[in-house]
């Protein structure tokens, strides 16, 4: 049977099971929840970040109406680019450390969960890149064959041409969709158990092909309701941007102060999209099933739950 903390999250700690969709969303809440103080100065950091990205792409817009800045017209997109590595590397994928440290009911600081990712830096890189080669080889193929295969003809919207275009965009959608669900445990084996990048992928698609139905469902469900509180929560935003259509006049002040609400509510939701693929991964690999060995003496990196610590500490 699974475990429970004192705080209600699932333990996996024994036999692989998903929990009830109740039960799952629960424990996704709890965990996100809980990971919210360990996390504070990275939520804080990834906060300004948002705020930043998102304040330069609004003036950007209303500064130069052609869209164009110092960089040229791929001038934010290509600052992007740059920042998403090392935000990757240091606080996004910290989470699931953290995260999993929190399902066994052990706190482990941030930089700790920095730590781990960066042990397996190497094959967390390499990981990366075999996933994008599955996601993206098959896009090009079928790019490459489309386009060799695409009828002539002019380019009315019932020809067969633009028919032929449909299906080839709704075969890459669905690939695209298909490769991600079973990649999805993909990076949690790579930096929790420390598989290598294509043992990763089997453990990945095992995992997510003997429980389809049940990973589809609660991820549907999970968000759908996540959907539902964000549209909720950003309603400031939509009436800040209404208003400004309703004036017909751009402002560089409620454009950056929806960029300020948008940025909060997107940070604040981010450890909880996090939660649902941890408790989904440790429900169906429970920690005690891979590590059934010996006791392992705890690493500096795991403080007693009761302890009071400085995040970064």
């Amino acid at each position: 049977m699974r475990g429970m903390n004192a705080e209600g999250a699932v333990i996996g700690s024994g036999r692989a099971g998903l929990p009830g969709i109740p039960a799952y969303l629960t424990s996704v809440f709890e965990l996100g929840r809980r990971s919210l103080k360990p996390a504070l100065p990275a939520l804080a950091f990834l906060y300004f970040y948002r705020l930043g990205m998102g304040a330069y792409m609004a003036l950007s817009d209303y500064s130069f109406p052609q869209g164009k800045d110092a960089l040229g017209a791929f001038g934010p997109q290509l600052a992007i680019i740059a920042s998403f590595l090392p935000l990757l590397v240091l606080i996004y994928t910290p989470f699931l450390p953290l995260q999993d440290s929190l399902l066994r009911g052990q706190a482990m600081s941030f930089l700790a969960a920095i730590r781990r990712v960066l042990e397996e830096s190497v094959d967390f890189m390499l990981s990366g890149i075999v996933q994008a080669l599955v996601l993206f080889v098959p896009f090009v193929v079928i790019g490459g064959v489309a386009g060799v295969l695409l009828p002539a003809g002019g380019g009315e919207t019932n020809s067969p041409r633009m028919i032929f275009l449909a299906l080839t965009m709704l075969a890459i959608l669905g690939w695209t969709v298909l490769a991600t669900f079973f990649m999805m445990f993909a990076t949690p084996a790579v930096v929790l158990e420390g598989e290598g990048p294509v043992q990763s992928l089997r453990t990945s698609a095992h995992l997510a092909s003997r429980n389809l139905g049940g990973i589809l469902g609660r991820l549907l469900a999970f968000a759908f309701l996540m959907t539902f509180a964000y549209v909720v929560a950003t309603i400031p935003a939509s009436i800040l941007g209404a208003v400004e259509r309703t004036a017909e006049v751009t402002s560089a002040p409620i454009k950056i102060a929806s960029v300020i609400w948008t940025s909060a509510v997107d940070t604040l939701f981010f450890p909880f999209w996090i939660a649902a693929l941890m408790v989904l991964y440790r429900s169906l690999r429970p920690a005690a099933e891979i590590r059934s060995q010996a006791p392992v003496e705890l690493g500096e990196e795991y403080r007693p739950a009761s302890a009071v610590r400085a995040p970064f500490e």
